[in-house]
């Protein structure tokens, strides 16, 4: 297969992200490093080759691979399936890391199933509402049989408990419905079994009922009761208009818990401001409007629902992660994309995006015509991209 040309408007901010981020883990990581590892580079060398791993995964799939190739055979499922036994085996063999099973530790590579999850319901469901799309307006014949498959992953993530990642799959996914021919009306019942599972999940562990009731103490107060919170509001405020200055944090001292993680966002505020953070989120708005416009081109109904998950995968965990950061949305684990220390989440960012650009590629020089509606709702011409 020839090579195809890589869409340049959206590489190049998923890797002036990625750049950014290694950067930032560098700052954001060296004291914790220096304490655990007896060297403040150690971490940061670790997160390097991870992003050299992610971006030549990336490059390799969006030259080289065919998107095509997944509505082949049984490849959808296999990828769930795989996932699913994983889970599984996290439940049997996997020692809890914080109070959680979320991880296989294979001596320095901590592997989280959940990230492979994600990207094969993703896939999945493009493989299903493209395929199967005439019998997804049957609620018992295409609506069930979908949901009661691809709640079994979304189950064991709850199970580890994993709050967070299992309600952004859930909302990726229910997007992904919502724009195609499933009825709205279906669409509501489910929501309505949802919220009681969640609820329930959240009573089971009441660590994120203290989240939740945590936030909607914190919004009412002058200053946040939470420690983590109080923290990183610290940092951002520190780093006012410009920032303190690359390496120049003191939030990173081990005052602010999971500063190279889920709450690296306020380190990068604290050292290049709100400047600096604005264009991050720039960044991020730039993929959203490219993925979009992927959408829109591509001329099969399996490359829009593909392209419109894996665009979701990357802009909403970022826009939850500043929420999080900024005490507009409670906390979560929840990492911010190509930003935050972890291998597993970079490496299948890495396939995503790699997935994201080879459908770019293959757009065409001919967009479609400028009423096109969602994937497959001709019942609902309101709903426009």
């Amino acid at each position: 297969m020839n090579e195809r040309k890589i869409d340049i408007g959206l590489i190049i901010p998923i890797i002036l992200l990625m750049m950014v981020g290694t950067l930032m883990v560098f700052s954001a990581s060296a004291m914790r490093s220096a304490a655990n590892h007896k060297s403040v580079a150690a971490m940061f060398l670790k997160q390097l080759v991870w992003a050299g791993i992610s971006l030549s995964i990336m490059i390799a799939v969006a030259k080289k691979y065919d998107y095509k190739n997944l509505l082949k055979g049984r490849i959808a499922v296999t990828a769930l399936i795989v996932s699913i036994i994983l889970l599984i085996g996290l439940e049997i063999i996997a020692r809890p890391i914080n109070g959680a099973t979320r991880w296989y530790v294979l001596g320095p590579i901590h592997f989280q199933p959940s990230e492979m999850a994600k990207l094969a319901m993703i896939v999945y469901y493009a493989h299903f509402l493209s395929v199967k799309s005439d019998v997804i307006t049957n609620f018992q014949e295409g609506f069930i049989p979908l949901l009661a498959f691809s709640a079994v992953p979304v189950v064991l993530i709850l199970l580890q408990p994993n709050l967070s990642t299992a309600l952004m799959i859930l909302i990726i996914c229910g997007t992904m419905l919502f724009t195609s021919k499933a009825r709205l009306h279906h669409l509501f019942i489910i929501v309505l079994a949802v919220v009681p599972l969640v609820i329930a999940v959240m009573i089971i562990n009441p660590y994120q009922v203290s989240r939740v009731t945590g936030w909607m103490g914190n919004i009412t107060k002058v200053l946040p009761a939470d420690y983590q919170i109080r923290q990183s509001l610290i940092g951002f405020g520190r780093g006012g208009l410009f920032g303190q200055g690359l390496g120049q944090s003191r939030q990173k001292f081990m005052f602010l818990p999971d500063s190279h993680t889920d709450f690296i966002f306020s380190i990068t505020g604290e050292e290049f401001g709100f400047i600096g953070v604005s264009l991050i989120l720039i960044l991020f708005m730039i993929i959203l409007i490219r993925g979009l416009r992927v959408v829109h081109r591509i001329p099969d109904a399996f490359g829009k629902f593909l392209a419109l998950g894996l665009t979701l995968n990357i802009v909403l965990y970022a826009l939850v992660n500043a929420g999080v950061v900024t005490m507009l949305l409670p906390t979560t684990g929840l990492p911010m994309p190509f930003i935050s220390y972890g291998g597993t989440n970079m490496v299948f960012l890495g396939l995503a995006t790699g997935l994201l650009l080879n459908i770019s590629s293959q757009t065409g020089s001919t967009a479609p015509a400028a009423n096109w509606t969602a994937p497959g709702r001709q019942e609902a011409p309101g709903i426009k991209w």
